[in-house]
């Protein structure tokens, strides 16, 4: 039945109601003036007034019951906040399909809504008639009944429903006060959908705080809403303290390296509605002023697909992190000892080079720089010196140069110099004497003083090369020129050193194949008594049969050294040379035959083992053997060599230091060496020629061997005055073409037999 079907039945009733009053009211009038009708008028009259007092008095008292019914239904109408539009706001809430109801304090139901007869299957009827009471077990009514009594406004109620309400167990109801006395407001609750989304929230709740990355949260206008402590921490504020304040204000970005301001990835995010992350150095200084180091990840919160409800901030402190990558990115670009670029630096900076050169048009210079003398010190010193020594020189070099130029170090004690935008040679030349001057002379490091030197080698772009491999190799090459030419020395590239190069290169394949096919043969050069000259030791000294040319050791044992051929050819010429003078020993027992070794042949393990296996094999014995090492790599390897020169001379085997004078030996080292004989280099020996002034050198190592308690030899004699000089002096043994130059094994033989 609708609202104007009601209205009509309800005006027809009233309508009836007045009639009714009307007629009894009219009687009553009648009685009261016409009593006695008949005998004061007539019935016309009467029965005229009985019609018209009926339709006057119904008329009113219909008006009067209807009306006042109207206003008390109105006034209760509006006291339930319907109001004089309650038509519409009663028909709009029964529509609603939310589980809601509007009840009385007694527990009667005013209305109820669609979706509440829906959610519990009822009419609206069946809702009406069962009440609150019927709808809720017993104990939650009398808990409404107590909730009202209590008079607490606007504090919320929830009751169960009742136990009969099957397949509704996890529904609850909710009631709240309204602004209307005796009237509340109840809804029906899915208690399980709410206590899930409960959960859901603290479980997110929790996890935001339990992340190990900061979180903040801002609204839409970019004030922060929410912060979890790994934030509070780094900001070293309370979430109190910051929630409703700019994001801006309590978190400013700025740039690691510029310090420039970076705009807020919020405000950004929520412009452009996506993701925003930072690739860039950011990092921001807290108001402690502790800088931290962050990566930043910003999204926006959507309530829709297009609305949004503010952003969320997730950034991490990797300032340890960026430190570290920072730390392993100068290591893999710089030298760990020095600090200097490495080589893999200076090959990007030679590359950069050339193309500003190119570009520019102008020259640059590279330079490699070894220092002298370097594995002596640090044999003798130790390497804690050496790399001290190393650091010294590194800032030495770098003061020395200009800012927009680079030192480098690639390894041991080589050192390359980019001298950048140079004119022409000769600023490279006062480039490099400036070096020398500065970076050459003594160092003091530790409780020690050491004297350096360099030698350095120079390639120019574009004229040595045109790339940074080319130059690199051109400057390599200069540099082994300049050492071989002497120390403290510097060469500039030429291409004939790749010649150099190339005919080394050959050299040492002919010196593989010449030592496959045993081409190496021993030659003998006698040692004589210097009074009588009679034949007492041979020296072994390597020939090269190349062809139909026999090749002095001079012009290709170095080459072989390089070639990592020396060992394998000294044993080569070593062993032919044990087998004849197993032979030639049998005519002359006291024959004693000299041998001459690197420190190559001292510092291989097996070689002492080698060699008396030989010995043994030919049944020699070692102390008819004089095994002879040159001064100046004895000098320069005297601690790694001190064990092995004393396990020989054990063995029974003589010693000797070979050309004399020129490694400036300490006379202390060689006591403690025990050393058998000395022999005076032939450039001291040259220089005799008869007076006493002229041949002060040869004669202070004369009288140093016979302080020393030692045996002197002279070798490169070659005129019978520096024979007969030496001789008068006390030089025990002479050793020269004076004599007779090397001699094949046969032409020894000859020898002996004629001596």
């Amino acid at each position: 039945m609708n609202r104007v079907t009601q209205k009509l039945l309800f005006s027809f009733f009233f309508l009836l109601v007045g009639l009714s009053f009307g007629i009894q009211i009219s009687q009553l009038i009648e009685n009261l003036l016409f009593a006695e009708a008949g005998i004061y008028g007539n019935e016309a009259l009467i029965e005229l007034f009985n019609y018209f007092s009926l339709g006057i008095v119904g008329f009113v008292m219909a008006i009067v019951t209807g009306g006042g019914v109207i206003f008390l239904a109105r006034k209760k109408q509006q006291e339930i906040g319907f109001g004089e539009h309650g038509e519409l706001y009663y028909e709009v809430f029964k529509e609603a399909l939310s589980a809601q109801f509007l009840v009385c304090e007694n527990g009667t139901f005013y209305a109820v809504s669609q979706g509440m007869c829906a959610r519990l299957k009822m009419s609206e009827a069946e809702l009406i008639e069962a009440s609150l009471k019927g709808l809720v077990d017993e104990s939650s009514f009398e808990k409404f009944q107590k909730w009202q009594d209590a008079g607490e406004e606007f504090e919320q109620l929830e009751l169960h429903l009742s136990a009969h309400r099957g397949g509704l167990e996890h529904f609850i109801v909710s009631l709240n006060h309204t602004h209307l006395n005796g009237v509340f407001l109840g809804q029906l609750i899915d208690n399980y959908e709410r206590t899930q989304t409960q959960k859901q929230h603290e479980l997110l709740a929790i996890t935001l705080s339990s992340v190990g990355d900061g979180v903040i949260c801002t609204d839409i206008d970019g004030n922060i809403s929410f912060m979890n402590p790994v934030a509070e921490a780094v900001l070293a504020l309370l979430e109190r303290e910051v929630v409703g304040k700019p994001f801006h204000e309590v978190m400013p970005l700025i740039h690691e390296e510029s310090k420039e301001p970076i705009d807020d990835p919020m405000q950004s995010a929520m412009t452009q509605m996506q993701t925003v992350s930072l690739t860039q150095l950011a990092c921001f200084r807290n108001h402690l002023g502790l800088e931290f180091a962050i990566e930043i990840s910003c999204s926006p919160v959507f309530l829709s697909s297009e609305h949004i409800a503010g952003a969320v901030l997730v950034f991490q402190d990797v300032t340890e992190s960026r430190l570290l990558r920072k730390k392993m990115a100068h290591l893999a670009h710089h030298d760990a000892l020095s600090g200097l670029p490495n080589r893999l630096l200076l090959q990007d900076r030679l590359i950069q080079a050339c193309k500003r050169a190119k570009r520019h048009k102008h020259q640059f210079a590279v330079i490699f720089l070894d220092l002298n003398k370097f594995k002596l010190i640090n044999d003798t010193y130790g390497h804690d010196f050496g790399d001290e020594l190393l650091k010294q020189v590194a800032k030495k070099l770098t003061s020395t140069i200009r800012a927009c130029d680079t030192v480098s170090r690639i390894g041991g004690d080589e050192f390359v110099l980019l001298i950048d935008a140079m004119e022409d040679r000769r600023n490279v030349r006062h480039v490099i004497d400036k070096i020398f001057a500065a970076a050459s002379g003594e160092y003091d490091v530790k409780t020690a003083s050491v004297n350096i030197s360099f030698s350095a080698g120079i390639a120019l772009y574009p004229n040595d090369g045109d790339n940074a491999d080319t130059l690199m190799k051109c400057a390599d090459s200069a540099m082994y020129r300049a050492k071989k030419v002497g120390h403290s020395n510097y060469q500039f590239y030429c291409t004939m050193l790749d010649k150099e190069a190339e005919y080394c290169l050959e050299r040492e394949k002919e010196l593989v194949n010449a030592l496959a096919r045993s081409e190496f043969l021993p030659y003998f050069q006698p040692i004589v008594n210097a009074k009588t000259h009679e034949i007492e030791k041979l020296e072994v000294l390597a020939r090269w049969q190349h062809g139909n040319d026999i090749v002095a050791a001079e012009q290709f044992i170095e080459t072989a050294e390089e070639a990592g051929i020396g060992i394998q050819l000294s044993m080569q010429v070593f062993e032919q040379a044990i087998v004849a003078f197993a032979d030639l020993v049998t005519r002359k027992p006291n024959l004693q035959l000299c041998m001459n070794l690197s420190v190559r042949h001292l510092l291989d393990g097996s070689f002492p083992e080698q060699i008396i296996d030989l010995l043994e094999k030919h049944q020699l014995s070692p102390c008819q053997f004089e095994l002879e090492i040159a001064e100046r790599p004895l000098l320069e390897n005297a601690d790694e060599l001190s064990e092995r020169l004393v396990l020989l001379s054990k063995f029974g085997f003589k010693l000797s230091i070979d050309d004399f004078g020129l490694g400036q030996t300490n006379p202390t080292l060689l006591k403690e060496l025990h050393f058998d004989s000395i022999k005076i280099d032939p450039s001291f020996v040259s220089e005799i020629y008869g007076t006493e002034q002229q041949d002060d050198l040869a004669l202070v190592m004369i009288n140093i061997a016979k302080s020393l308690g030692v045996n002197c030899i002279a070798e490169g004699v070659e005129s019978e005055l520096q024979a007969t000089t030496l001789a008068a002096h006390g030089c025990n043994q002479l050793q020269g073409h004076f004599f007779t130059t090397p001699l094949a094994l046969d032409e020894m033989e000859h020898l002996l037999r004629t001596d």
